[in-house]
């Protein structure tokens, strides 16, 4: 049975791919694992080679390449700007500076970094950071797995039969919903508005770019953790405090599908 979830799921998000938010799941790592992951690299470093030694690095860094950082074989098909150049140099400075500072950067952010899985990927012209939104997120931030909640979300009628389709099979994936909104969405092609109960996984106080994983879970944007002010993140620790007032725009809930309520037309 579990098997057959398995397949079942994996046919639902396979038609999610054609608009590119699959993202693999093997590409986040603790930041212990990434630790070693980067002193793989390290040690290449000491012998005088890396990522931009010549035309094609040794045969065996491009396997660390393409084992850890799948984002070269994926993004730089699907993006005009991104070039296997740009991605060898943000190895580089990722192995020598950026991971380093990871732990610096977000340990406020979150209370058990350490349970947690990272990943980059290629956004808006950068290679930026993401955070897995799976089972150890949930926890480590509202302590539960069965917190539910009742959001919206937009979506067209193939996006609505995946969703009706995946809660009948009882393999469910993960979307991006919201509770209160300011402005008009901006997809046209999401012409209805789905009301449902949901599994709450995470909650931000304004969109983070989320985009989901092999696994049916999401991931979100580490660049998008603050808000304005100086009093909040952009984390909603508690979801019943996540309005987004200083932005005007939308909150973001990445909630489980239980159960769809009701289905409107968006005029």
């Amino acid at each position: 049975m579990k098997l057959l979830r398995k397949a079942i799921r994996n046919l639902i998000l396979e038609n999610y791919k054609v608009r590119g938010y699959i993202k693999p799941a093997h590409a986040f790592h603790t930041l212990e694992a990434w630790e070693k992951i980067v002193n793989m690299f390290l040690r290449y470093q000491s012998f005088e080679i890396d990522t931009r030694s010549g035309p094609k690095p040794p045969i065996e860094l491009q396997m660390l390449v393409q084992s850890f950082f799948p984002l070269i074989d994926t993004e730089i098909e699907r993006y005009e700007l991104f070039t296997r150049r740009n991605a060898m140099n943000f190895i580089e400075d990722f192995v020598n500076h950026r991971f380093w500072g990871l732990r610096k950067k977000y340990d406020v952010y979150f209370p058990e970094i350490d349970k947690l899985k990272f990943a980059y990927f290629y956004s808006r012209g950068d290679i930026e950071p993401y955070v897995l939104l799976d089972e150890n997120y949930t926890m480590s931030i509202y302590g539960s797995l069965n917190i539910q909640k009742t959001v919206k979300h937009f979506t067209n009628e193939a996006g609505l039969q995946n969703i009706i389709e995946s809660i009948e099979s009882g393999s469910p994936f993960d979307i991006s919903t919201y509770t209160t909104r300011h402005q008009d969405y901006f997809d046209p092609q999401s012409n209805l508005c789905v009301t449902l109960i949901g599994t709450v996984r995470a909650a931000f106080r304004s969109d983070v770019k989320s985009f989901a994983t092999t696994t049916g879970r999401r991931a979100m944007n580490l660049f998008r953790l603050d808000y304005p002010g100086d009093d909040l993140t952009n984390i909603c620790y508690d979801i019943e405090d996540c309005e987004p007032d200083r932005t005007h725009l939308w909150n973001e809930m990445i909630v489980t599908p239980i159960k769809i309520i009701k289905v409107e037309m968006i005029p």
